[in-house]
């Protein structure tokens, strides 16, 4: 029974001794795995850094065009800003000066149209007054339409008179010749 216990013992530790092996064997293959996983990620950790400083590289020069292009922009900006702000000026002067402008011609249409006013009411005064007179030359023409037919009348009868006068002339004339002849006869001695 010893021997059976000894050879199961010897058995025991050859598989023990075995085990142990077996068990160094994948210690060693873990820790040579270990060791690549370790050289791996130094490996990949030196990526991530050398990436880490290229992008930090990179979105520096990212940083620097931008500032760059911001700069300019704004620079821009500022330009255009000031000539828009000439041009409003410019716009403003010239908003002024039309307005003084349209007052200026407000003023003067204002003076006109009130002229206007003044000549249209002389107008209509004047034409009262040529009315007026034009009635008073019809009132004259009549009147000296009534003078000339008056003064045709008188001539008229002053050329009746004449002739009438001439008549009683003639026989004055004759009446007077007639009572000298009879005189003569009355104091001619026969």
């Amino acid at each position: 029974m010893i021997l059976f216990w000894g050879k199961n013992l010897t058995e025991e530790m050859a598989s023990q001794d075995e085990s142990a092996a077996k068990l160094t064997k994948e210690k060693k293959a873990l820790q040579e795995s270990h060791q690549q996983t370790l050289d791996d990620l130094q490996a990949e950790e030196h990526k991530v850094n050398t990436l880490t400083k290229a992008k930090t590289k990179q979105q520096q020069q990212v940083d620097d065009k931008l500032r760059m292009d911001l700069e300019r922009s704004k620079r821009k900006l500022e330009g255009d800003l000031k000539l828009a702000q000439e041009s409003v000026m410019d716009l403003e002067n010239s908003k002024q000066q039309s307005y003084e402008k349209i007052k200026k011609k407000d003023f003067e249409t204002s003076q006109l149209l009130s002229k206007i006013e003044d000549e249209q009411s002389l107008g209509a005064q004047l034409q009262k007054k040529i009315k007026e007179l034009q009635a008073r030359i019809e009132e004259l023409e009549e009147e000296i339409e009534a003078e000339r037919a008056a003064r045709a009348k008188v001539e008229k009868h002053r050329a009746d008179l004449s002739g009438e006068f001439e008549e009683i002339s003639e026989r004055l004339e004759e009446a007077n010749s007639a009572v000298s002849l009879r005189r003569r006869k009355l104091w001619s001695p026969s």
